[in-house]
């Protein structure tokens, strides 16, 4: 199977809203980022911790039902919050692939890697760019991926690149030459040869996805320029 470079990636104001996002790339992609919020971390809350529309996220946790599309998406969701190690059972029951971990929300990133491994859910970590990249050493070996934000202004759709990620993705290179690296916020048609060079090679995109008539479309246009700059 040809791997998936771009990874849409959704901030869900509600089940209706994530249900038409996913619509919009069903069989485009196999892999769909989520980014859930409560307002600690992120400066916003969005679906299921909004408030609205909580009652649908309470039947997929008591699995009376699942996430719009669950047979045919593996869901990777971003707990752009504090204390993240409370949610890992609710995204569990929901039948999510990946959990990604922001290393500024919690001291327990050893017990969150003991309980995904228990409940197989795949874990990854995540760090804005200003963040001391040695606070990734003791659980870097298992990760799936380490996720960098483009900017420290995370939450928001449409945040534009800043070069400091760069800097940030090639120490991980350069420290941790095995490990995959992402790259989440400022993704675009623009940024991505610049992403690639410094080392990144899988990207969260919402807005150079969804901002456009046809999100397949737009996915097709980016993995083209992932693919050509990553096979030089």
């Amino acid at each position: 199977m040809k791997t998936q470079r771009i990874i849409p990636a959704i901030i869900p104001d509600s089940l209706t809203h994530l249900q038409s996002r996913l619509r919009e790339v069903h069989g485009v992609v196999n892999r769909v980022q989520i980014d859930v919020m409560d307002g600690t971390y992120a400066p916003r809350a969005s679906w299921p911790y909004s408030g609205v529309g909580r009652e649908a996220f309470e039947a997929v946790r008591r699995e009376d039902e699942g996430l719009p599309y669950w047979q045919d998406f593996d869901f990777e969701i971003d707990l752009l919050l504090n204390y993240p190690e409370t949610r890992i059972a609710e995204w569990a029951l929901a039948g999510v692939a990946c959990l990604i971990f922001h290393i500024e929300t919690t001291e327990k990133i050893e017990t969150i890697a003991q309980e995904c491994y228990e409940r197989r859910i795949e874990m990854a970590l995540a760090l804005r760019p200003s963040t001391n990249i040695e606070l990734l050493a003791p659980y870097i070996e298992r990760a799936l991926f380490v996720q960098v934000m483009g900017n420290d202004r995370v939450g928001y759709h449409g945040v534009s690149l800043d070069t400091t990620a760069l800097a940030t993705i090639s120490a991980i290179k350069a420290r941790w030459p095995k490990t995959t690296v992402g790259v989440d916020i400022g993704v675009s048609a623009e940024t991505l040869p610049i992403l690639c060079s410094a080392g990144a090679t899988r990207f969260a995109a919402g807005s150079a996805v969804f901002n456009f008539s046809s999100p397949a479309g737009a996915i097709s246009h980016l993995e083209g320029i992932a693919t050509s700059c990553l096979d030089k």
